[in-house]
């Protein structure tokens, strides 16, 4: 009995751990599928897509996930 505190926290970190993981594989799985819907919302919303069922999400370029430094600061802002 001096330890079901204990116990308890544990299987709800356990608890937490088994929701994160199904979460993570339900957005792996859902994502694409997501991130078409939003794009639609999204085009529907700003009126640019007549029909909203062939809109796919924009091209991610490199130069919108690529590390930055104080180097190139002068290169990135004439772009």
């Amino acid at each position: 009995m001096k330890h079901s505190k204990g116990q308890g926290m544990v299987e709800y970190i356990i608890l937490v751990a088994i929701i994160a993981v199904a979460s993570l594989g339900i957005v792996k799985i859902l994502g694409s599928t997501v991130t078409r819907k939003l794009t639609q919302i999204t085009y529907a919303l700003q009126g640019k897509a007549p029909d909203a069922r062939s809109a796919d999400a924009p091209k991610v370029e490199r130069k919108h996930w690529e590390k930055r430094d104080m180097d190139d600061f002068y290169e990135s802002a004439e772009e």
